[in-house]
This record gives structure tokens, C-alpha cells and sequence, in this order.
């Protein structure tokens, strides 16, 4: 039997849209932006890099970002953006081929955390050489 990563249902986070659309949107670079989880999700990335630690079904370089995360290693919304499906599809895949449930409710975990305590976002700071 398959395991599907979880779906995230309910009210959404960001609201209903403005009347007024006539508001300039705000550009940013995602490279040039961090993001440091709280400490409520860096533990349930820990929770998860424990889940995976000795698989052979968990990519390492994967594994490595999710460590980094527990530690409190903050990363560019790019990483993050484009790391997180990454991270899904190798723990189901790790879930998948070894019944593992503890590491699908950390994922699960994960996003409940990023839900409830979230994260901050700051502006590297770009310097010239």
C-alpha cells in the first residue's frame, strides 16, 4: 500500500483578496531572502531527519538540508521553495519502501509547524566586492 503525503486542508492562511487591485506588487529576489523556521519547526525537521537517518531510500545531500534546518541553519526562499517538494517525495519514497510512519507524521509535523509557528523572513545583506 502507498502512502500519500498529506493534504492540507482547511481555512487558508492568507484571507480573502482586496477590493482594490489597483496596488503595486512587491518584487523580491528569492535568492536575496532568508528564512529562519522557528523553533517548533526545526524541531520537527529534526524529528524527521531521525525517521531517515540510516535509509538508503532518503537522498544525502536531502538528508543534509533537513539536518541544517533542525540545527537552526536559516536558507534563501529559493532553497526553500524549491528543497521542500524534494524533501516530500524522498520521505514518501523513504515511507513508500520501508512502512516507516514515523517519518510521514514528521513530515506531517513539519507542515502543521510551518502552519501554527511559521518563520521569519529577513533580507541578506549584499556585500560588494
Amino acid at each position: 500500500m502507498k502512502v500519500r503525503p498529506p493534504v492540507c486542508k482547511g481555512r487558508s492562511q492568507w484571507g480573502s483578496m482586496s477590493g482594490s487591485h489597483s496596488r503595486k506588487a512587491t518584487q523580491m529576489d528569492p535568492r536575496g531572502v532568508n528564512i529562519h523556521f522557528s523553533p517548533e519547526v526545526q524541531r520537527a525537521f529534526g524529528d524527521l531527519a531521525s525517521a531517515v537517518h540510516s535509509s538508503e531510500h532518503f537522498d544525502g545531500e536531502m538528508l543534509k538540508t533537513v539536518q541544517e534546518w533542525a540545527a537552526g541553519k536559516s536558507a534563501s526562499v529559493h532553497d526553500v521553495i524549491t528543497s521542500l517538494p524534494v524533501i516530500a517525495q524522498e520521505t514518501f519514497r523513504h515511507v513508500n519502501a520501508t512502512g516507516d510512519s514515523k517519518a510521514a507524521e514528521a513530515w506531517g509535523n513539519i507542515g502543521s509547524e510551518l502552519l501554527e509557528r511559521g518563520f521569519m523572513l529577513d533580507k541578506q545583506r549584499r556585500v560588494e566586492v
